[in-house]
């Protein structure tokens, strides 16, 4: 089962909304309040090392800073830091599968709970995001898993019994995916 791990998600924006002094969801409202790409503020959220891209000693970095930066603008560069480099990680991933990826993506794990996560993966990602209403996910895949095997059925059988409820995010027709990912590549890498 392919899939992207990194070291620095949650935790990042974790350290940004203690900085900030405000709760989560305040967090979320302050990310969500800014506009996309958070007019050039870019944090590289690479706290403490990474594991993709393979980074062990790599730190983070605010780039783009004025005097004029809002509250905002540094809540949505967290979240967008932290998205940028889980998208660049299944980029990874689709390069080393067959075809392109298309369609939605399946979000899971603390960042998914987010409203402000949720909808910045769909709009940098230009795809519909979907996250399962289950919390307990993996150990109802692998009981998915095991049911399979024991029935003797296949699995798309078992998969449609087990449908998840799911919460779906759609992307923002008005961001500019392609541009907003090639500028972070850009300034990232200064």
């Amino acid at each position: 089962l392919p899939l992207v791990c990194t070291l620095n998600a949650t935790k990042v924006t974790e350290a940004v909304r203690r900085l900030l002094g405000v709760t989560t969801a305040q967090f979320d409202a302050l990310a969500l309040a800014s506009a996309p790409g958070a007019d050039g503020l870019i944090l590289v959220p690479h706290f403490d090392g990474e594991r993709t891209p393979n980074r062990p000693n790599a730190t983070g970095l605010l780039a783009g800073i004025r005097s004029d930066i809002s509250r905002e603008q540094l809540a949505r560069a967290a979240v967008e830091g932290v998205v940028h480099s889980l998208l660049a990680g299944a980029d990874h991933l689709a390069q080393s599968a067959a075809g392109s990826p298309q369609g939605r993506l399946l979000l899971i794990g603390g960042g998914s709970h987010s409203p402000a996560y949720r909808q910045v993966v769909a709009d940098l990602a230009g795809r519909e995001v979907v996250v399962p209403d289950d919390r307990e996910i993996v150990a109802r895949g692998a009981a998915m898993q095991a049911a399979t095997v024991l029935a003797g059925c296949a699995f798309d059988d078992i998969a449609i019994a087990w449908e998840l409820a799911t919460t779906l995010t759609e992307p923002n027709p008005n961001v500019d995916h392609t541009a907003l990912r090639a500028g972070y590549e850009h300034n990232a890498q200064r």
